[in-house]
């Protein structure tokens, strides 16, 4: 491999593969924590175009053998090429034109995927018909809610009881109403979305606050509000008065963003897979040191409510 070739390598790639994160997006660049230096806030930037990074607070910068020559000053050139040729070999790194390329391809997977998932329940709705919608009373549901170790209180605050017909066939579950008048329906059996697929807001003390919590499905706000209320010193849940967001599935991040703007603070609580981590780096690609990733209090399980349940066994 020559020099030329190593250089074209993804430094992007290069620091996801070798732990230093996503890093947030601010324009045409990723920036960081420098990895030269002690520092808080992040000015280590590279630009994912140019393939070149650029340390604001040394002034230095260049390509990704410069950076492993300044990551260890001791090396030779040959120790240097010698470890980026093994990485590149090790890590399957792509050069950066082909690695911008697969972050494309999966970015329209996504979008296909979105597009698929709504035209299913564009037509689902079209054979739903709501009954009524009362307060959370029936028997099977609160067992559910009481197996999912959530506060039967909680959840009679934040949640109702739809009864509607699909095809004919008559049922019931759990609904958490969002923004678009459309509502998200839970029972043991079945998990889907009547009417229009949108976010939930919920200003908890009544007026907006300077902190906001992000969750991904309402279970997971349950499990928050659960833990805070009945659970001291949980590690999990922090104190305050908050904003609560509701994405109500991942698909929903390009309507909450915009929402996010005004807040000092934003706490994502995401679940801990790719979905989830893609959906927090989206809002930290736009609100960079303001949004705290809350994914590491509860690092061992997939989600809140996962967490919530192993607190009970």
């Amino acid at each position: 491999m020559t020099i030329e070739e190593i250089k074209s390598v993804s430094i992007y790639q290069w620091m996801k593969e070798n732990n230093y994160g996503d890093g947030v997006r601010k324009g045409k660049s990723i920036f960081y924590c420098s990895p030269l230096r002690p520092e808080n806030s992040p000015s280590f930037a590279v630009n994912i175009k140019e393939n070149l990074w650029y340390d604001f607070g040394s002034g230095i910068g260049g390509n990704l053998i410069n950076l492993v020559e300044r990551l260890h000053p001791a090396w030779s050139e040959h120790q240097v090429l010698s470890f980026l040729q093994r990485q590149i070999e090790e890590k399957k790194l792509l050069y950066s034109k082909d690695y911008n390329a697969v972050l494309r391809e999966e970015e329209n997977k996504r979008q296909w995927l979105e597009g698929k998932r709504k035209e299913f329940s564009d037509n689902l709705n079209q054979e739903t018909f709501v009954e009524m919608v009362i307060p959370l009373t029936h028997p099977a549901l609160t067992d559910y809610i009481f197996k999912r170790r959530i506060s039967y209180r909680i959840a009679q605050q934040f949640c109702k009881e739809v009864h509607y017909t699909f095809r004919g066939r008559r049922y019931y579950a759990i609904a958490f109403k969002n923004v678009a008048n459309g509502m998200e329906a839970r029972n043991v059996f079945c998990k889907r979305c009547i009417g229009k697929k949108s976010i939930s807001v919920i200003y908890a003390d009544g007026s907006s606050q300077q902190q906001c919590c992000v969750f991904e499905g309402f279970f997971d706000l349950l499990s928050f509000l659960t833990m805070q209320a009945e659970i001291q010193d949980n590690g999990i849940s922090i104190n305050g008065s908050f904003d609560y967001f509701v994405l109500n599935g991942v698909g929903e991040i390009k309507i909450l963003i915009p929402l996010l703007e005004k807040y000092k603070a934003i706490h994502c609580y995401l679940d801990n897979d790719n979905a989830g981590k893609n959906a927090t780096k989206s809002i930290m690609n736009a609100y960079g040191s303001k949004v705290i990733d809350e994914s590491y209090r509860y690092r061992e399980y997939n989600d809140l409510n996962d967490c919530l349940m192993a607190m009970h066994r």
